[in-house]
């Protein structure tokens, strides 16, 4: 199989690096949280087993996103040129445009999936998700939706977010941030934690936060 090799800068390497089974990141714009959500989506659909229980094409890994064409427009481009196709020496065996599905060359799955169809996300089991913005989405989405379809793997989750104001994703911060199960951890980062991004883009961020 080919290699994955990425690159990730001190913050997003900690949150990599992380044990939890649930991370909750607040970090402002640019700081590359999409990257992370699409190298973590990547590994995960790489996985060939998760807490001992074998892994087949029935367990996939979902990006979801407020609505589907957000999470188009966020992540297709990011995991079709990360993940390059198999006769570029990469990993993916094909795309479907339409619906968003990526397939690896280990026939797992990697799916665009939006919470203006919540119907789109029942009756799948998962080993992986990550919620972008999820501030913006419904909060029974997790609760009752993507939490039972972790449950037969017992995988993992990923929350990404923009701070603003005190709302679930804040909540869910919080609970993470008190957690002393281990199972929890929260991640708190500033645009310029980036050192990627040139100081002048910084300090425009900073400047018009709109």
């Amino acid at each position: 199989m080919a290699e994955f090799r990425v690159s990730l800068h001190p913050g997003q390497r900690a949150i990599h690096n992380s044990k939890a089974k649930y991370k909750v990141v607040a970090a402002g714009r640019r700081f590359g949280k999409s990257h992370l959500a699409a190298v973590e989506l990547i590994l995960a659909a790489l996985q060939t087993e998760h807490n001992g229980i074998p892994l087949t094409s029935q367990h996939e890994v979902y990006y979801v996103a407020p609505t589907f064409d957000q999470g188009k427009r966020i992540m297709w481009p990011k995991l079709k040129q990360l993940g390059r196709f198999a006769h570029e020496g990469g990993l993916i065996e094909k795309v479907h445009e339409n619906t968003g599905v990526v397939t690896l060359i280990n026939g797992r799955q990697i799916s665009i999936k939006g919470t203006d169809k919540p119907d789109s996300l029942r009756g799948i089991g998962l080993s992986y998700v990550v919620l972008d913005e999820y501030a913006d989405m419904k909060p029974n989405v997790w609760d009752e939706i993507l939490l039972p379809a972790l449950m037969d793997v017992g995988g993992d989750a990923l929350f990404i977010g923009t701070p603003r104001g005190k709302n679930h994703f804040y909540e869910k911060f919080q609970e993470a941030l008190l957690d002393t199960s281990g199972e929890w951890e929260a991640f708190s980062f500033h645009s310029k934690d980036n050192p990627t991004r040139p100081e002048k883009e910084v300090q425009r961020l900073y400047n018009n936060p709109k």
